[in-house]
């Protein structure tokens, strides 16, 4: 028995999707077959592993990214400019950093190892991206470039927090691995409250994606993929992709690190210069 309730029934059109069971491998033999064939050429490849980082590795990430969350007045000192646009304009402002950056990483000398560490790490499985989701073979050759950040969301005590919908300009996909999800000492099934219908959309932690591009009427009458976060879990998906998260409001913070990258070798981008007027 967890700390909320749980117990709720399954909406009509979920169960529906729960009991379906998988269709036999079509064997039939269509006329066409000999004159045509379908590719899919425009999929939307979307990663999801289960990695475990070292745990100190871990608990150092976690240090620096909350610590980063409270600097907003450091932020207001430091590059005032850009503070007062973000204020002005209601911009997620604690995130104007690179923690790959030495300028911000150096903050933290204790924790210079993990960062660079993890650096590393990324940068390993946003190559495996490259090469297995987009089919590019020359991944392991290529210069890429990107820009670490974190999002640290507050529990229910001050109304839960939540990453609204957006997607990413300027850049080719998105990583993110999740580092805390509340209090440690408790297990997640036991921190979540489900007092509300339980949907692919409506879980009070989940990370809901959705591809912008229209579909087909059916199956597909909304391209609405849902994710529920565990400590351990990379995603990484292409920048098109529209993504938010649903209101935190287990115990403590729900914290994970965010990488931005995009290939800026093989291509035209490595063409571009600053203009002189």
């Amino acid at each position: 028995m967890g700390i909320f309730k749980t117990e709720v029934e399954t909406p009509e059109h979920i169960q529906y999707w729960k009991d379906l069971e998988p269709e036999p491998e079509d064997k039939t033999e269509h006329p066409f077959h000999k004159h045509a064939k379908i590719d899919h050429k425009w999929t939307t490849p979307f990663l999801e592993m289960n990695a475990m980082l070292p745990e100190k590795m871990r608990k150092d990430l976690c240090k620096v990214l909350e610590a980063k969350e409270l600097n907003m007045d450091d932020i207001e000192k430091k590059e005032p400019e850009f503070h007062s646009m973000a204020k002005a304009k209601g911009f997620y402002a604690t995130t104007h950093y690179n923690l790959f950056d030495e300028k911000d990483m150096n903050e933290f000398p204790n924790e210079k190892e993990s960062i660079l560490a993890f650096e590393q790490i990324a940068c390993q499985q946003i190559r495996y991206y490259i090469r297995y989701g987009w089919g590019i073979q020359q991944a392991d050759d290529m210069t890429i470039e990107g820009r670490c950040f974190g999002n640290v969301q507050q529990d229910s005590s001050v109304g839960g927090t939540r990453t609204y919908p957006h997607y990413h300009q300027d850049i080719n996909g998105v990583l993110v691995t999740y580092l805390k999800m509340g209090d440690d000492d408790i297990d997640i099934a036991d921190q979540i409250k489900v007092g509300q219908k339980q949907s692919a959309r409506n879980g009070t932690h989940q990370v809901l994606f959705q591809d912008p591009r229209p579909a087909i009427s059916y199956p597909y009458w909304e391209k609405v993929y849902s994710v529920s976060p565990q400590v351990g879990l990379t995603i990484i998906h292409p920048n098109y992709v529209w993504h938010e998260t649903n209101p935190w409001l287990g115990i403590g913070t729900r914290i994970c690190i965010v990488v931005n990258f995009r290939i800026i070798s093989h291509g035209y981008n490595e063409l571009l210069k600053t203009f002189r007027g």
